[in-house]
């Protein structure tokens, strides 16, 4: 497959449907990909007509057959999603106004028990397990494959403990046995007392029966490290941590399908169905282009992920995210139409402002670049600007750098560096960084201590073994300085003969930078740093003397969006006044307030289950609790 980053504007397909350049959204209509340019140039102004349309009934796309054209709705008949239509009706976002509902039609194209909406590591646990009881189930996915960003991730992990793996290990925290009570108590602590307690004590209740099925199904072959397990290929580093959840997903997919489940890939949810209060199936289109009316005579599972992706949906509940992110995701796919569905059908959100990020995103919008919202996360250029050189705000202060080997990071259940960083860096003047270094960065840069002996998580350390990286559909090679380089080319790292050049690529003034860069080597001529209340450690002192010079703005990238439908402690969809909707559930994170409220970065890495045990965790929860229901 060609280089995805060799030309500014051309469109080159990944696998399962992933677009760089362009993405198709729910309804199944390509757009141009995200431009902060053009976003804050006016480009959605052009869209305000819009709103009182498809994006607002629902009606995207004509009814296929007569029998659908009785289904559409054309307004909300609720005071909830009256509200939110204005809300962001007001604002000018077309693309965050819930998708209304449909009625049911005069027949029904297909039918199942549950239809799962999202078959990635949420979708496919909860597709399993359900397929294993008996039940007909059909799992839609949008993708051209199963696994969604979980394929992405290098970890699996339950903070909280409680499974059998755990137990045999005695780990809990902050106690073993785990207590609920305890962990709840230092949980809300450092999340700002904003979690609905009920929802949080059942979610760690059932976490334990959740690893324990999950790890016992065939093929999972993964290992137990207390708060973590590996993939036992990606542990043993037969595998890179790149698409370090492959297997994995592999496996649970060979389950749902060993036990009869209807996986339709390529296919998009389009609106839910409601007969009056109750969700009873989906419209979607399928790769031919046709609608087809699904009934799911015991409900909807909701487990599409965020809204990383789309910046309406950004803009209107993660404020902080808009300001500070650079770039989007975690995976183009996460474009929030299944959280839009939900509010569509009158759900209360919850996790306003609350989302995760990853440090070392380079933006690609405002002094150069190719303009894109999304980036792969492994990609040499960002693997580069993960690690600590001459960090300044565009004043020239130096800013922080945190790392897993500095002491006050490195307890179990702490903080990750790079959380860290990301919160300090998009707090600085203009909401992100720039990032320094000299022609010595292909050596220096495995010089630095930044990894602990047992870290897991090695994205500061390029990739330089091709033997140990799977197929990753040209998303990432072991080539990284070429990498570098074509980042170079398209203008998001910047590359100067001189410091006074370098600045002006970067758009600082020449004299700011240059004295910045004077006094940081006199710092690392001392070998010491006594500037930073976290000083850097001495092997990160490396001084920007080599020409040529090489920079970056760089802020954070979006990992998870932590706000979603507001659902009970048993994940069904809840509605603004409390009440439940009948037929609909959600996993996180489509559902939202496992954060709570305006935690953005996120202490936790988005949950006390990480990303991919949030969605595989929940996405049982919200299975088993289905299945339960009397």
């Amino acid at each position: 497959m060609p280089d995805l980053f060799a030309a500014r504007h051309r469109i080159n397909s990944i696998d399962g449907g992933i677009n760089v350049h362009t993405y198709t959204d729910q309804q199944g209509e390509s757009a141009n990909a995200f431009s902060r340019r053009m976003f804050v140039k006016g480009g959605l102004a052009a869209s305000v007509a819009a709103l009182g349309g498809a994006a607002l009934t629902g009606c995207a796309a004509a009814p296929a057959s007569s029998k659908q054209a009785h289904a559409e709705n054309t307004e909300p008949d609720n005071e909830i999603t009256a509200r939110l239509v204005e809300r962001v009706h007001d604002a000018n976002l077309p693309d965050a106004a819930p998708i209304m509902p449909v009625e049911p039609p005069a027949s029904w194209d297909d039918e199942a028990d549950v239809i799962i909406v999202g078959v990635g590591g949420g979708g496919i646990v909860a597709t399993a397990f359900l397929a294993q009881q008996g039940l007909k189930v059909i799992g839609i996915e949008k993708e051209g494959q199963v696994g969604g960003a979980s394929r992405h991730a290098c970890t699996f992990a339950n903070v909280f403990g409680g499974s059998k793996d755990q137990n045999e290990l005695e780990f809990g925290v902050p106690t073993f046995p785990p207590d609920v009570k305890a962990f709840t108590r230092m949980y809300e602590e450092q999340n700002a007392y904003s979690i609905d307690e009920k929802f949080l004590s059942n979610q760690l209740l059932m976490s334990g029966a959740a690893c324990d099925w999950i790890m016992e199904q065939d093929g999972m072959n993964m290992e137990c490290f207390g708060p973590i397990w590996h993939d036992a290929d990606v542990h043993s580093g037969k595998q890179s941590v790149v698409l370090g959840m492959d297997n994995p997903t592999n496996a649970m997919e060979a389950v749902a399908l060993a036990a009869g489940a209807d996986i339709r890939l390529s296919t998009k949810c389009e609106k839910l169905v409601a007969d009056g209060g109750r969700v009873v199936g989906i419209v979607a289109k399928g790769p031919d282009g046709a609608e087809r009316f699904l009934k799911a005579s015991k409900g909807v599972i909701l487990c599409a992920g965020g809204f990383g992706m789309n910046r309406d949906l950004i803009r209107a509940y993660l404020p902080s995210a808009f300001e500070g992110t650079v770039q989007g995701g975690p995976m183009p796919s996460h474009t929030g139409e299944a959280f839009r569905m939900g509010l569509g059908m009158g759900a209360d959100f919850s996790g306003f402002d609350s989302w995760s990020c990853w440090e070392g995103a380079i933006d690609e919008e405002t002094a150069g670049g190719d303009g894109q919202f999304w980036h792969y996360f492994w990609h040499g250029e960002r693997q580069l600007f993960h690690n600590p050189w001459l960090i300044i705000d565009k004043r020239g202060n130096r800013q922080p750098y945190f790392a897993a080997t500095q002491e006050l990071f490195a307890n179990p259940g702490g903080q990750m560096g790079d959380l860290s960083n990301c919160a300090a860096w998009m707090s600085a003047v203009g909401h992100h960084v720039y990032s320094i270094c000299d022609a010595n960065f292909p050596t220096t840069v495995f010089e630095k201590n930044v990894l602990t002996e047992t870290g897991t998580d090695r994205n500061r350390i390029p990739i330089t073994d091709p033997s140990t990286l799977i197929d990753t559909k040209g998303l990432v090679s072991a080539d990284w300085l070429s990498e570098v380089d074509q980042a170079v080319e398209r203008g998001a790292v910047k590359k100067a003969d001189t410091i006074e050049e370098l600045a002006d690529m970067l758009l600082l003034d020449r004299d700011v930078l240059t004295r910045a860069v004077k006094e940081y080597n006199e710092l690392c001529e001392k070998g010491v740093d006594d500037e930073m209340s976290t000083p850097y450690d001495p092997s990160w002192l490396h001084p920007v003397v080599q020409p040529p010079f090489y920079g970056a703005i760089v802020g954070s990238q979006m990992a998870k969006t932590m706000c979603g439908l507001r659902t009970d402690e048993h994940l069904q969809v809840m509605r603004e006044d409390g009440t439940l909707i009948e037929g609909l559930y959600a996993n996180a994170t489509t559902a939202g307030g496992l954060s709570g409220e305006a935690n953005y970065g996120c202490f936790w890495n988005s949950t006390v289950f990480g990303g991919v045990g949030t969605s595989w965790i929940t996405g049982w929860i919200a299975a088993k609790s289905l299945l339960d229901e009397k």
